[in-house]
């Protein structure tokens, strides 16, 4: 306990004692005064002693464990104006198949129903989560996979290598976008 929230249980207990004393050995008219306000003042300190360490403990946590803003929890597809359409939670996860699903196969980023999906393999791509961090691999055959890293660059990946992701990156599956987030 912080040394303000051990000063203000200290005063509570002291006005309880205080309105204890005084219920058994006052008997004047004033009495009530000081049973009344002695235990009210216990009641305020005793509040204040449990609300302030609760925001303490809260700020010491947010110093101590600071949330990380570049780590990645979603891919979201995009449509060729750069709308959101669907978006897939990456939480959890150690690894994702993005593919068409064509009732044989089982993919967890289906892009069966996207405008390019033609183009795009029964399972394209994969990604996995290593190390604190997101990588993505081509395993097409055909249309590949490419990437737009923040720079603005697009990079075309190698079939088996995977290619660390970033928050903001977009992963070309032929032609559909998969924005990182």
């Amino acid at each position: 306990m912080k040394g303000k929230n051990l000063m203000n249980l200290l005063l509570s207990i002291l006005c309880v004692l205080i309105s204890v004393i005084a219920y058994f050995f006052l008997r004047d008219k004033w009495k009530w005064f000081w049973v009344w306000g002695s235990g009210i003042l216990a009641l305020v300190y005793f509040i204040l002693a449990f609300i302030e360490e609760r925001e303490e403990g809260i700020e010491d946590t947010i110093v101590r464990n600071p949330i990380k803003t570049n780590r990645i929890t979603e891919v979201i597809l995009l449509s060729e104006e750069d709308t959101f359409l669907a978006r897939w939670n990456l939480y959890g996860k150690t690894g994702m198949v993005i593919g068409r699903d064509i009732g044989e196969n089982q993919v967890d980023i289906n892009l069966d129903h996207t405008t390019y999906a033609g183009m795009i393999e029964v399972e394209h791509a994969v990604l996995n989560y290593s190390g604190n961090d997101w990588f993505v691999e081509d395993i097409s055959i055909k249309n590949g996979v490419s990437i737009q890293k923040s720079d603005g660059k697009k990079y075309k990946l190698a079939a088996g290598k995977p290619c660390k992701l970033e928050k903001g990156d977009i992963i070309y599956i032929a032609l559909t976008k998969l924005l990182v987030s």
